[in-house]
């Protein structure tokens, strides 16, 4: 007869397991961004970010002007585990494992210290790590230290809400490494947070400054798509709406730079998920299988709204930084997805062939791609007028000595590599932006290689008007060419 099972306690060691929590893959910002949600669950509309970077005197500050906590609330929310991922939660908590606060801020530094008021009376709590290795055990200190207390005067914090203290900034840094660190993380705030930033639910501060919402879907921009919203998932929780980002030769160098976002145009495409309008994934194919990274697709971005009944399923981590959807969506999102990625590289590839058509007419390329040993290497076109132009002239040997030097020169390799490192450098169409006056200079010149026959140069401007970049300025070819041939009568 099997005996019956006895349980034995087996408690982990408290140095030990504390010491692996802080390894759970949490920057300066992905810890910052945690206890803005829990300031967002307290009902904060006001959160700081305070710090000093004085070298063996370092910490960070989060203040928030949200409910605040009372002795017994606060040292639950020290608890390792809380409540765990299973309670209910409340619409506006962004909370789930019960460890953010704890696991984030314990990731930069050795001593957390949670001052948190209701009313008039002062709760704090703190964790200090090396306090936990000397007696072994799960001890939360419960007294206010005289430093604690100096710096929540300095910082100004003495109404409701809480102050959550970073001192001992092992991981974090100190002097321009932290100052750097703290500069970093508040362009990614910008992102997870921009919907309460854009609709003035939340103020949030690094320093002296607030940071700026930024939409990755640019709406603002008019040539945006938006391709329709979708709802999935058997109760609608899912809410889908894929976008299309105009062509970067349709926006101004600053445009370029702000709608790269934080990691650049190439990696800033796919998913956006949002979590009670708290952005959780930024980009990226969510690991759908069908899917990868593509220059040609980095236009497409798809606006994901997860409802709370919804949460559970889509695995969310304890960072709230990887998240995967579930099987019954991967063929939905899939074909969402490749809507946006066909519409995005069907951008890239209509702005290369058709731009630059006037009233019907073909472009006229002054480049032309030629395969070659299994390659693709690439020549003038000998028959753009301007280049036939010189070529019908006494000096034929020495023009087509040049333009061969110029075919065999071009350094392709390294602008293939320069589009690759940096995709807000993507190359322009011929006069893409310039004023008025640089496209008269570029065009007089240009004009002033045709052929002094009035036959023969009538025949060129006929056959120039329609090619690029001439055909998107029909006025101003016309007003050149009618200068240049009274100046040539008069001659």
């Amino acid at each position: 007869m099997a005996q019956q099972a006895v349980g034995v306690r087996l408690p982990p060691q408290a140095h030990a397991l504390v010491e692996s929590l802080r390894s759970f893959g949490y920057d300066m910002a992905t810890a910052l961004a945690d206890l803005v949600d829990n300031s967002i669950a307290a009902k904060a509309r006001h959160v700081r970010v305070e710090f000093s970077t004085t070298n063996g005197q370092s910490w960070v500050a989060v203040i928030d002007d949200g409910t605040g906590m009372g002795e017994a609330a606060l040292h639950e929310a020290l608890r390792f585990g809380g409540e765990g991922p299973g309670a209910l939660r409340e619409s506006s908590d962004l909370g789930r494992f019960g460890l953010g606060l704890k696991t984030a801020s314990l990731s930069q530094c050795r001593l957390l210290t949670v001052l948190s008021r209701t009313g008039e009376d002062l709760a704090c709590r703190s964790w200090d790590l090396d306090h936990v290795a000397r007696v072994n055990d799960w001890e939360v200190l419960t007294a206010a230290d005289g430093e604690a207390l100096r710096i929540a005067e300095e910082v100004s914090f003495s109404g409701t809400g809480t102050m959550v203290l970073w001192r001992r900034l092992d991981n974090a840094g100190e002097g321009r490494v932290l100052a750097q660190r703290l500069g970093q993380a508040r362009v990614r705030l910008a992102m997870w947070f921009h919907r309460y930033l854009t609709f003035g639910r939340l103020d949030l501060q690094i320093g002296q400054r607030s940071i700026t919402p930024w939409d990755p879907f640019w709406r603002r921009w008019m040539a945006t798509q938006d391709l329709g919203t979708e709802f999935l998932g058997r109760h609608s929780e899912v809410k889908v709406t894929p976008f299309v980002l105009p062509h970067p030769s349709r926006l101004s160098n600053k445009e370029l730079e702000l709608g790269a976002g934080p990691r650049g145009w190439a990696a800033q495409q796919g998913f956006y998920v949002y979590r009670r309008d708290r952005l959780v994934s930024a980009g990226g194919w969510l690991g759908l299988p069908e899917l990868t990274q593509i220059s040609q697709a980095r236009l497409a971005r798809i606006e994901v709204d997860v409802d709370q009944a919804a949460d559970t399923a889509w695995r969310i981590d304890v960072r709230k930084a990887r998240i995967h959807p579930p099987s019954e969506l991967e063929a939905d999102l899939t074909r969402l997805a490749g809507a946006a990625r066909d519409a995005s590289v069907r951008a890239f590839r209509q702005r290369s062939v058709t731009l630059g058509r006037h009233r019907g007419g073909e472009i006229t390329f002054g480049w032309l791609p030629r395969q070659r040993d299994g390659g693709t290497d690439y020549v003038v076109n000998r028959q753009h007028p301007v280049v036939q132009a010189a070529l019908d002239t006494p000096g034929r040997t020495t023009v087509e000595a040049l333009l061969r030097l110029v075919e065999r020169t071009v350094p392709v390799g390294l602008i293939a590599i320069e589009a690759e490192r940096d995709e807000t450098r993507t190359p322009q169409a011929a006069l893409e932006g310039a004023n008025e006056n640089e496209i008269r200079e570029e065009l007089a010149a240009m004009l002033a290689g045709l052929p002094k026959d009035p036959a023969a140069r009538s025949r060129a401007v006929r056959v120039l008007a329609s090619v690029e970049p001439f055909n998107r300025f029909p006025a101003l070819v016309a007003e050149l060419t009618a200068r240049l041939s009274t100046d040539g009568d008069g001659a």
